[in-house]
């Protein structure tokens, strides 16, 4: 009898034990399962070779360039919608492209062109945001890093000027600095408007025994209405940068009594260059910049290409 109640109990624990897994048996096969759905992201259709390239230390040039091959990976087309540099020293272009499309399967490039004789020596990086849609907005950054050995440079890399109605002459002095200690001579400098007078100045040498010389330049009084953009050159007797150029705009329109038209020149030169320098006139004498030896790391303005 003992033994029959022993059984028994054993029996009634294993009954209890498998009672949680016959339910969940039970559950699982009473009820109709629901596949799970997961929306998956649209992948970026342009797919880029490379996004960064370092050209290391570069030899002295008046251009270089770095290109960036890409492929539209997508079912659908690309619109290109804007290459967007950090500095106004670059240029970028897009090669491959009819208005700025890039169909399925179609392989394009960025070329990015520089001017490295107006940017001081050392290591530097840039970059160029690439604004697209696949039909989804996107973008990508692409990177263009540098070493620029110590040659020619000018201070201030850029210009710009504002006059509204009724301003004075203004008179600005570019200085062009040999960081390796040569002497140099400037041969001859130019401009390609009659709004802009050139002559050269003096040659020196700075605090800590580089060669200088500087060029001046006098903007006139009356400019005419809206921005335009200016390359002013400067030829040298140097054999690895014989020619500087530093891009010059004048701005011409009278500043709204809202203050639109400043803000607006304030936000281009913020955007494109942090330490161009922005000339407004006095209000009755000729005004008069100079500019210290320190060269700058930024160039503002895109330089008006070769003709």
């Amino acid at each position: 009898m003992q033994a029959m109640t022993s059984v028994s109990v054993r029996f009634a624990v294993w009954m209890m034990a498998m009672l949680p897994l016959s339910l969940a048996v039970l559950f699982h096969t009473g009820l109709r399962s629901v596949p799970l759905s997961i929306d998956v992201p649209q992948r970026p259709s342009l797919a880029f070779h490379q996004y960064a390239v370092d050209l290391r230390t570069i030899r002295p040039a008046t251009v270089i360039e770095a290109s960036y091959v890409f492929q539209n990976r997508g079912t659908e087309p690309v619109h290109i919608v804007k290459l967007d540099p950090s500095c106004g020293c670059l240029t970028p272009r897009l090669i491959g492209a009819r208005d700025d499309i890039i169909e399925a399967g179609e392989q394009g490039r960025i070329v990015i062109r520089m001017q490295p004789a107006n940017t001081s020596p050392g290591p530097h990086e840039y970059t160029v945001n690439v604004k697209y849609t696949d039909p989804m907005p996107r973008e990508v950054q692409l990177k263009l890093k540098m070493e620029i050995p110590a040659t020619l440079w000018v201070t201030p890399p850029a210009l710009v000027v504002y006059h509204p109605a009724g301003s004075e002459p203004t008179l600005a002095e570019f200085t062009v600095t040999d960081g390796r200690g040569k002497s140099f001579e400037i041969t001859d400098v130019s401009i390609n408007t009659d709004l802009v007078e050139t002559s050269l100045g003096e040659s020196s040498r700075s605090p800590i025994g580089n060669y200088q010389q500087s060029v001046r330049v006098s903007i006139a009084g009356t400019l005419p209405p809206g921005r335009a953009q200016f390359l002013l050159r400067i030829t040298t007797t140097d054999p690895d940068v014989g020619e500087l150029r530093v891009p010059i705009m004048l701005q011409g329109q009278a500043l709204p009594t809202d203050g639109e038209s400043d803000h607006a020149l304030d936000h281009e030169l913020h955007k494109h260059q942090r330490h161009s320098q922005r000339i407004e006139p006095a209000d009755d004498q000729p005004r008069r910049q100079d500019l210290a030896e320190t060269p700058d790391t930024k160039v503002s303005l895109e330089a008006t290409p070769d003709e």
